[in-house]
């Protein structure tokens, strides 16, 4: 299955571990190890998450990876990756 990444999640998956590489590079390459590991199990259909609405109206699976959360979509031949969201930040959900 491809795994597509909207630009916001890029922004938002760059943006912790550049973060995160100021204070602890361990930390930030551990994140960035979780993250991809549970986006390739997410692209293998080994599980889904929970289903939510967005704002928009536009439903969206979620799987936490602490402290962040993957908001995605899941199309038949494609996995696209919207938000990677902190989860202490407000929910892009209703």
């Amino acid at each position: 299955m491809n795994v597509t990444y909207a630009e916001e999640a890029v922004a938002d998956i760059l943006d912790a571990i550049a973060y995160l590489n100021d204070r602890s590079p361990t930390v930030a390459s551990q994140l960035d190890n979780e993250l991809a590991a549970c986006i390739e199990h997410l692209a293998a259909g080994e599980f889904d998450g929970p289903l939510s609405r967005l704002r928009s109206g536009s439903l969206v699976r979620s799987w936490p990876v602490p402290p962040f959360r993957v908001y995605y979509q899941r199309q038949p031949d494609e996995l696209l990756i919207l938000r990677v969201y902190h989860q202490t930040r407000r929910p892009i959900v209703r």
